[in-house]
């Protein structure tokens, strides 16, 4: 695995991250629209260390939300087996870097 690869990895990793975040904020409150889960989940980023490399971190958030809100719609609020697998295999090929 070349460096990169590494980075895009952890990257991924961290986006997963992110994604739960979001997807329990749906949870939490469902009513979120998706411009304040939007800056829920930027602040989030901000705040957090795992972050600070991000080259975009409003892009990311915008991809993440999206991922968010397709798991949701497609899985339902309750936690399952089933949403924690659409999680894992997020595919965050749009935000790495040529």
């Amino acid at each position: 695995m070349s460096i990169q690869e590494e980075i895009d990895w952890l990257r991924d990793a961290h986006r997963r991250t992110a994604l739960a975040v979001a997807c329990q904020f749906l949870r939490d409150d469902p009513s979120l629209t998706r411009g304040l889960l939007l800056l829920r989940l930027r602040t989030e980023m901000r705040n957090s260390e795992w972050f600070e490399d991000e080259t975009n971190v409003h892009r990311a958030a915008g991809v993440i939300v999206d991922h968010a809100l397709r798991i949701i719609a497609e899985h339902g609020f309750a936690p399952s087996a089933l949403l924690d697998l659409a999680i894992s295999f997020a595919n965050f090929s749009p935000l790495r870097t040529n």
